[in-house]
């Protein structure tokens, strides 16, 4: 992916109208899109795991990819666009501030990109028969929940910098 970089979110920012990403009310909307376009990745995976190998399996497999691909492209344009590039610019373009919250935000994701794959652990342990110690998981199950853990690392920092940022402070106008 290419790095972001200042114009290109200034040109983004021109085209976009200020309420999706000026509010924390907006912001919070579009994070919750984002949450439905991973639910669609880790619903694939699930849809793999019971329906697999099947025509049906991959077909509803490259739609629910397709839809969350499409939803999540606006996501992270509007949340690069509100986030001022923070999870996605160079180090050296960062002042300390935007630093630290880029700190901030990553520990947080992964650490609910942790519990995420904690309780697939725990789910994957109780779907083992009594008897057999060996889970028996189709390959294209197998491959789409990699490919969601994987996404889900990918795009939880987006999904929480745009869920904590602040509404910004108001203009001397308005005051």
């Amino acid at each position: 992916m290419a790095e972001l970089d200042q114009k290109r979110i200034e040109d983004a920012r021109r085209g976009m109208r200020f309420f999706w990403y000026g509010t924390r009310r907006g912001r919070r909307g579009t994070v919750v899109l984002g949450g439905v376009a991973l639910a669609t990745l880790w619903t694939s995976s699930i849809v793999c795991w019971f329906l697999a190998p099947s025509d049906t399996a991959m077909w509803t497999t490259f739609a629910l990819m397709g839809a969350g691909l499409m939803i999540y492209l606006w996501v992270f344009a509007v949340l690069a666009v509100a986030s001022g590039g923070v999870v996605g610019m160079a180090d050296g373009r960062l002042d300390e501030r935007q630093l630290t919250e880029r700190r901030r935000v990553y520990a947080l994701a992964h650490r609910g990109t942790s519990w995420m794959l904690g309780i697939s652990l725990v789910v994957s342990f109780l779907l083992m028969d009594d008897g057999d110690h060996v889970l028996r998981i189709p390959t294209a199950a197998l491959f789409m929940f990699l490919m969601a853990a994987w996404t889900t690392h990918m795009i939880m920092p987006h999904l929480v910098a745009g869920w904590r940022l602040p509404d910004p402070p108001p203009d001397d106008d308005e005051a």
